[in-house]
């Protein structure tokens, strides 16, 4: 199935048509071709899904950028393994509370944005992304697990706000693994002032 008939599947179950755009900012809806009429970019924010991905998304091959926002998503399928060229998903305000373990394969994968979810844990799927840079866990019950995103090879930007962590695991940090640290509004019990050689940006 071609990336312009698989477009055309996914725009039966959605509330209007997806428009081609020339380009997809956060407010917009609609999908971006390149020279060989391939989707490279997908906005489906807001289009009632009723928690499921549909299938025929799984089929775009090229597919750089989803944002998949406010769709009352409860689980990502295994089969999110199939987009191989991902660089940047944002899935927040959905219903997730954890990830498939196929996430980890998405070896491409740059900025993973979570936020205003239901997770009580950073998932340990997170330590496999092999390029992921940014993390987005904002706004969740996240109690536990901050020491597998230190085993993440090359994320630097980690947004954890709003949360339930009563402490971060500062002490496994090495100097100047981290540019930014967002930990404002948890209940945090503990902070070593020693962190600041370790973090560029540290906001408690």
């Amino acid at each position: 199935m071609s990336d312009i008939a698989c477009i055309e599947a996914l725009s039966k179950q959605l509330p209007r048509p997806l428009k081609q755009l020339k380009k997809i900012s956060w407010i917009t809806k609609g999908y971006v071709l390149n020279d060989d009429n391939k989707v490279t970019h997908l906005s489906i924010l807001k289009c009632r899904l009723k928690g499921g991905i549909p299938d025929e998304l799984f089929q775009l091959k090229h597919l750089e950028y989803l944002d998949i926002r406010e769709n009352g998503i409860k689980e990502i399928p295994q089969e999110i393994e199939q987009l191989t060229s991902l660089k940047y998903i944002d899935i927040r305000n959905n219903q997730l509370s954890h990830l498939p373990s196929s996430i980890g394969r998405l070896s491409r994968l740059q900025r993973f944005y979570l936020g205003q979810n239901y997770f009580t844990t950073v998932p340990k799927v997170i330590s496999s992304l092999a390029a992921l840079d940014l993390l987005d866990l904002s706004d969740n019950q996240v109690s536990s697990g901050c020491e597998c995103l230190l085993d993440a090879p090359r994320l630097r930007n980690i947004y954890l706000n709003n949360n339930e962590l009563r402490s971060f695991p500062f002490h496994l940090l090495k100097p100047g693994q981290l540019e930014e640290l967002v930990l404002i509004d948890n209940p945090l019990d503990e902070y070593s002032g020693t962190t600041r050689d370790k973090v560029s940006r540290l906001i408690l």
